[in-house]
């Protein structure tokens, strides 16, 4: 009886191997017949990859269809990356495969909506909000970026949804943003940004990366909406970046 479990034990690894290999290649009839025969649906590769994400990271629509019908879970995130399935598959651009996981997704609206009108295409984020109802914060925050970004198409179907119209910049003295110019270096991450003033707009340019324009909200509080920049100064010598969830301290170093 011993004998009969290994060996059961490595019949099974074996079709779960071909299934990963089957739902990656597209070979739908494979991933069929190999469900059937009782490979797991959620079988997983040593990153934590699922077959319907290897599947719908390579575009094989006609496999990631047929998973998501038998079950599969859409959210599944890799263990190296931290990426979510559908992460791959906006940066690959398979737009025909991210509508099909958008349907089926429970995550959280706000969290992926950036990620989705970030792409300008107009039938994706269509899809994503008829899919889902993302807050009215993230609606505004989106919108007002893809002004930016002059996705016209885009941002028509965010105002549809109800976004509304970006609040003008504040207006701060130009003597106050101007006492904010210079270089900046901070003991978290080595980069370095330079903050000044260009036709009486506060700018930041970090190390080998274009520079952009912060839109002020206050005196002391300015943002790059498309990159969800927020930028707090507590001081002209010193200011908080936030991004991403992450938040780090900077110092001037170089008074301009």
């Amino acid at each position: 009886m011993y004998r009969i479990a290994i060996l059961l034990f490595a019949a099974s690894l074996g079709v779960n191997e071909d299934l990963l290999e089957a739902s990656r290649t597209g070979d739908l009839a494979a991933v069929q017949a190999l469900i059937a025969k009782g490979a797991a649906l959620e079988t997983k590769t040593p990153y934590g990859q699922t077959p319907l994400y290897v599947a719908a990271m390579n575009g094989r629509e006609d496999v990631v269809r047929f998973l998501l019908e038998k079950g599969a879970n859409p959210d599944v995130h890799d263990t190296f990356y931290k990426a979510s399935m559908l992460d791959f598959v906006l940066q690959r651009k398979h737009y025909g495969v991210a509508k099909m996981l958008i349907r089926k997704s429970a995550a959280n609206p706000d969290e992926v909506l950036g990620s989705v009108t970030a792409t300008g295409d107009a039938d994706l984020v269509g899809a994503f909000l008829e899919a889902g109802k993302p807050s009215q914060a993230a609606l505004d925050k989106t919108y007002e970026a893809a002004l930016g970004r002059k996705q016209t198409e885009v941002a028509a179907l965010l105002k549809k949804a109800g976004a509304h119209e970006p609040a003008p910049a504040f207006v701060v003295d130009v003597k106050t943003i101007e006492a904010y110019s210079g270089t900046y270096k901070s003991d978290q991450i080595p980069l370095d940004i330079k903050v000044f003033v260009k036709e009486g707009t506060l700018y930041m340019q970090a190390t080998g990366q274009p520079e952009f324009a912060l839109k002020a909200k206050s005196a002391t509080q300015f943002e790059f909406t498309l990159a969800q920049v927020v930028v707090e100064f507590d001081s002209t010598s010193s200011f908080t970046l936030k991004q991403g969830g992450g938040s780090f301290k900077f110092k001037k170093a170089v008074t301009q």
